[in-house]
């Protein structure tokens, strides 16, 4: 599995040099995997209705996802208990790659709002000039020291989990771009809208 995660990571251009940012020894207790691949849920447990996003940290049509149809569906589906939303990480490049393996460094409501502020944020670190600096600095804001955020984003298993996971959605999945969905097993083909969401949850209600 290495070498098939290696060859991802060098198809996608995620281990190109970045200046001033070289790889880094992890935390003396490292980082906790087990915690760390857990699932990323929001909503109801026993909901009947699973719908699984497969995003990217720089994809701008996943911002505009999260910051103008999530609150709608939260409200509507999550909230209500009708839906749960299971957040799955698809990265793009090497910058999405990294903000993955930060937040997931967060359990429980820090992740969801690590997501948030990261989303909201999306086009001020991601094309910023230091976008490992900006990145820190939003690490911070959930509490993570700069030791933990490098920790974090230079953890090999937990990058090896993230790319793995990748290659799982898009080999078993037919996964190839993002935001994609799924909802209960099923491919969501041309469902992007609030309102598209609301009818094929309705019609699955």
């Amino acid at each position: 599995m290495r070498r098939r995660t290696l060859n991802l990571v060098l198809g996608l251009g995620l281990i190109a040099p970045v200046a001033g940012m070289l790889p880094l020894p992890a935390l003396a207790e490292g980082v906790d995997l087990e915690k760390a691949s857990a699932p990323r849920v929001l909503g109801n447990p026993d909901a009947k209705i699973l719908i699984t996003e497969y995003f990217s940290m720089t994809c701008p049509h996943c911002a505009r996802f999260h910051t103008e149809v999530l609150p709608q569906l939260k409200e509507a589906f999550i909230d209500t208990g009708k839906i749960r939303l299971e957040m799955k990480d698809f990265p793009l490049d090497q910058w999405a790659l990294r903000a993955s393996a930060m937040a997931r460094c967060l359990d429980g409501k820090r992740y969801f709002a690590m997501i948030d502020i990261l989303m909201k944020k999306q086009e001020a670190w991601s094309r910023a000039n230091d976008p490992y600096g900006a990145l820190v600095k939003l690490g911070k804001l959930a509490g993570l020291s700069e030791a933990q955020v490098e920790a974090c984003m230079n953890d090999e298993p937990l990058i090896d989990y993230i790319l793995n996971e990748r290659l799982t959605a898009s080999r078993d999945l037919g996964i190839t771009s993002t935001p994609s969905f799924m909802m209960n097993g099923r491919k969501l083909d041309g469902v992007f809208t609030f309102e598209s969401f609301e009818e094929a949850i309705s019609d699955a209600l």
